[in-house]
């Protein structure tokens, strides 16, 4: 009985690794009775399974393993028969390679390494992973090395990122080579070739063989009326307003032309084959015209650049839509790379939570009243960061997708009696009189009720935390025959209508100063508007400065329980 009492303090009650390590037979491993284990392994087998970080004592001759639930995530199926069993046996396919570390280790080194390739079996077959990971020696009471701690944690994803960033910059790199030659090629091209923009026809760009066609006149940021005034009369300008209005482009063959070949000369007949193309923008808008064709002075070679100049227009079309391809992937990966920095943090976020509580139950030794003060504000700051890098997190998951809802009907009634207990501390803490209008019970959202309890209590924590105390909070709901209103009502100072439009745009936050003792990084409310529109429902907010704020969620209607 004295063994398990004493696996009782070592080991936590929470999580899955202390349990498990509570009930394990430990008489039957090497490592013997825990009443038995020195202090020095008592003291650092309660240190690793508290930890948040991946960690694996490697105890002994044999290298038994204690490890916690971070680290049980890296073993995969090697978990739970590798508990209490030696670290060579769990990963004996890469025995080779690890097995000279742990002996530099017991001799007293310490090995580091970032970014390791290894191929481990976790999941049925070999499978090529990445870890950063440290070996440590963990001192006995001999002075002697006696064991290996191991902190680790797996950059599989971080690695194959960063290889497919390179593969991106690669891309990218061909892409602005192609389009370098494209506008060689438009250049030197000896069918002429213009863009026009705008509903005057400005020229913004012109190739050799157009300024070599109307004799080298100035012509980049004129109208056409104004560089070539000689077709005004001759129905051009009327044709490029007709394709700009409708869209609808113009061919002409050996369409006869009066120009001026060089300045100031009488114009002169020439006949080309020419085309007016509407240039589309990304939004499907007309903003311009592209003007090509040929000089039909060698028939043949004429037909033959047209060709190839519609096959580099089709070429550039792909391309740009290869561009907006890679710029959505480039978002996407920004997301990601926000939602795997956020986890990143959280690492030592949870390692500084778990040394606090260490110290805090006196582990190290006994902890005056005054110093579990400055623990307590220490956890508390932890807390408070822990918290903002999980709305960093929130947010990144939101925008990269990785949301799922599970959408059914919901009595808005029970969401607003739900909401209450949960937010009424703070506001009775703040001074706030918090109230929820009766609520007709056959009132139903349809919607996820985990996402919109969480929305309601982002917008009521939002109006206590802004609304002066004495001022008060109401929570009400507006019925409809399509659609369900949910109102946070409050007397704080209200929003500038200036502000009003930005209020939801992520890190945003208003009258944010260096003094002002509101937490948060802007991001609730970004969160809430996002949470919302991807439940088919809209959140907007309805203010007047010093009156107060209304911000209404609005869902789809559920089907009356009769129903």
């Amino acid at each position: 009985m004295a063994g398990r009492d004493e696996a009782d303090v070592i080991f936590p009650a929470g999580g899955e690794m202390g349990p498990l390590c509570r009930a394990t037979d430990w008489a039957a491993t090497p490592l013997g009775p825990v009443d038995a284990w020195p202090r020095s392994l008592k003291t650092a087998a309660a240190m690793v399974v508290r930890q948040g970080i991946a960690q694996n004592l490697c105890w002994g001759p044999e290298l038994t393993q204690v490890y916690n639930d971070a680290y049980r995530v890296i073993m995969g199926e090697k978990h739970p028969a590798g508990l209490g069993r030696p670290v060579l046996w769990s990963w004996a396919e890469i025995g080779e390679e690890i097995e000279p570390l742990f002996q530099r280790v017991m001799k007293g080194e310490t090995v580091y390494f970032e970014d390791r390739h290894l191929r481990v079996r976790r999941h049925g077959a070999l499978e090529d992973a990445y870890f950063t990971f440290s070996y440590s020696p963990v001192l006995v009471e001999s002075g002697e090395v006696g064991a290996v701690l191991i902190n680790c944690y797996e950059t599989t994803e971080q690695v194959r990122a960063q290889a497919l960033q390179a593969e991106r910059d690669r891309l990218l790199q061909e892409l602005r080579v192609e389009r370098a030659r494209l506008e060689f090629v438009f250049k030197q091209a000896p069918a002429f070739l213009a863009v026009l923009r705008g509903p005057r026809h400005v020229f913004e760009l012109a190739n050799d063989a157009y300024y070599r066609l109307v004799g080298h006149r100035a012509l980049i940021g004129k109208p056409v009326s104004e560089a070539l005034p000689e077709v005004v009369s001759q129905g051009f300008v009327e044709l490029l307003d007709h394709v700009l209005r409708t869209g609808e482009p113009y061919v002409g063959r050996e369409t006869a032309i009066q120009l001026s070949r060089t300045p100031g000369s009488t114009p002169e007949e020439r006949f080309v084959d020419f085309s007016y193309l509407p240039l589309l923008e990304v939004d499907g808008t007309r903003s311009g015209i592209i003007a090509h064709g040929t000089d039909v002075t060698d028939q043949v070679l004429a037909r033959r650049e047209v060709e190839r100049l519609l096959q580099e227009s089709d070429r550039e079309r792909a391309e740009a839509e290869a561009a907006r391809a890679e710029a959505e992937t480039a978002n996407r990966a920004k997301a990601d790379f926000l939602a795997s920095m956020s986890h990143e943090l959280r690492t030592p976020l949870n390692a500084i939570g778990g040394y606090v509580d260490l110290v805090d139950l006196g582990i190290h030794g006994p902890v005056s009243d005054a110093q579990h003060a400055a623990l307590a504000r220490v956890r508390a700051s932890q807390q408070h960061l822990l918290t903002l890098i999980n709305d960093v997190l929130a947010f990144a998951k939101v925008e990269a997708g990785q949301i799922h809802f599970h959408l059914r009907p919901v009595a808005a009634s029970e969401l607003l009696a739900g909401v209450e207990p949960l937010v009424a501390p703070l506001a009775e803490a703040r001074g706030i009189a918090l109230s929820v209008d009766e609520c007709d019970p056959s009132c139903r959202v349809l919607g996820d009720e985990e996402r919109v309890r969480q929305i309601l209590l982002n917008l009521v924590g939002n109006a206590v935390k802004f609304t002066p105390p004495g001022g008060w909070v109401v929570l009400s709901c507006v019925p409809g025959a399509r659609w369900v209103e949910i109102q946070v009502r409050d007397n704080g100072p209200g929003i500038d209508p200036r502000k009003q439009q930005t209020v939801f745009d992520p890190f945003v936050q208003i009258d944010r100063r260096l003094s002002n003792p509101r937490e948060g990084v802007g991001l609730g409310l970004a969160i809430s508007r996002d949470l919302a529109h991807a439940m088919g429902g809209e959140l907007t907010v309805a203010s007047t400065p010093g009156e107060g704020s209304t911000f209404t969620l609005r869902l789809p209607a559920g089907p009356h329980p009769a129903a």
